[in-house]
């Protein structure tokens, strides 16, 4: 990877279920296509990419959370390399004690200051989250998350579930182009039960046909067609393409698309470990 571009990849574990369906119209988490421009004045591009987040619970045994080490780490990484931005690859919220929900119900909902704003601090309050969604986010309001973004802080930017970013940088004008996508749908299969726990938001959003998977798939092709004069291509999303996720229901068409239009690197959680599959020949993406 280009020299001038580093990037701190830190994963939170952390596990869970159940569902709230109280969501908001659809058409808050229809795709945008217009790309977001960004403009940052120094010759390298620093970010911290991570996600499965959102739980503030503490295991056995320990005294300090691990939610509350993880941000200390990354508070120190971003102050002592001026760290441009967070890549948030999705599962913002969890349940994190008995009688607790998934995701959040509202953009009122206390998570908000007690999950992300009371545990990221110094640097990490003053930089963009880029944002996409995970299941456990589907099985609250998610679009309670994108009201947030758009109307109460755009910090937690989450614009839509499907949006695209134009950075640029550097005295060359080194561009970098971000696709953002919601995997949720390409992952799960019918009768899957992680899929049926969110079935009830896919439906109101008209999300649960093979024709909503066909035109999304053709919406991020569209969008990576549209991007072919970057200086690199990003794709980020909550579901892995590494091993025996990249396998999982529509997945597979998601690896052709980034190889066929020389995607960089695909940046993605879930799976609650730290793994890395490097580009190579007849398979190019990182």
């Amino acid at each position: 990877m280009n020299q001038y571009l580093y990037i701190a990849l830190v994963i939170l574990c952390v596990v869970i279920l159940t569902t709230n369906t109280n969501a908001l119209p659809g058409d808050l988490v229809e795709p945008h296509d217009k790309p977001y421009i960004e403009q940052y004045q120094s010759e390298k591009l620093d970010f911290l990419t991570f996600g499965d987040w959102g739980w503030e619970g503490i295991e056995p045994g320990q005294i300090y959370k691990n939610q509350s080490k993880v941000a200390m780490a990354m508070r120190d990484w971003a102050e002592s390399y001026d760290s441009d931005f967070i890549i948030n690859t999705g599962d913002n919220f969890y349940i994190s004690y008995d009688e607790d929900h998934e995701g959040v119900k509202s953009v009122n909902d206390p998570k908000w200051n007690r999950i992300w704003n009371g545990i990221y601090k110094g640097r990490l309050a003053e930089i963009v989250w880029y944002s996409v969604v995970g299941n456990h986010d589907w099985y609250g309001n998610v679009t309670a998350q994108v009201d947030y973004s758009l109307n109460y802080d755009e910090r937690f930017f989450l614009p839509s579930t499907y949006y695209v970013r134009e950075s640029y940088f550097g005295s060359k004008i080194t561009k970098v182009a971000w696709i953002h996508i919601d995997t949720n749908i390409f992952y799960y299969e019918p009768l899957d039960p992680d899929k049926v726990n969110m079935l009830p938001q896919l439906k109101r959003f008209g999300w649960n046909t093979i024709k909503a998977i066909e035109d999304k798939l053709k919406w991020i092709e569209d969008r990576l067609i549209e991007q072919q004069n970057s200086t690199w291509i990003f794709v980020v999303g909550h579901h892995p393409l590494v091993a025996a996720c990249a396998k999982k229901y529509y997945m597979g068409r998601l690896r052709l698309l980034f190889e066929k239009y020389r995607v960089d690197a695909y940046f993605a959680g879930h799976e609650h470990n730290l793994a890395i599959e490097t580009a190579k020949d007849g398979q190019p993406v990182t």
